[in-house]
């Protein structure tokens, strides 16, 4: 595998130039979710701790057995 300073400069800037990356990103925003997408991410956050919880409880009692 080529290392960066082995390739051809004029190479490499053509494909930045190219591809856009010598350009600024576009602006991130938070985006507004509605009452039934944030009921759905609460629902997931419930999920991961219960099952986090069930994870613990069936490693403490499977270390004592």
């Amino acid at each position: 595998m080529k290392q960066l300073h082995e390739f051809d400069h004029d190479a490499v800037h053509r494909l930045i130039v190219a591809e856009g990356w010598d350009q600024p990103l576009a602006e991130v925003a938070r985006v507004r979710l509605s009452a039934r997408q944030q009921a759905v991410f609460w629902g997931l956050r419930v999920y991961v701790v219960v099952m986090t919880a069930v994870v613990v409880w069936a490693f403490v009692h499977g270390a004592r057995g």
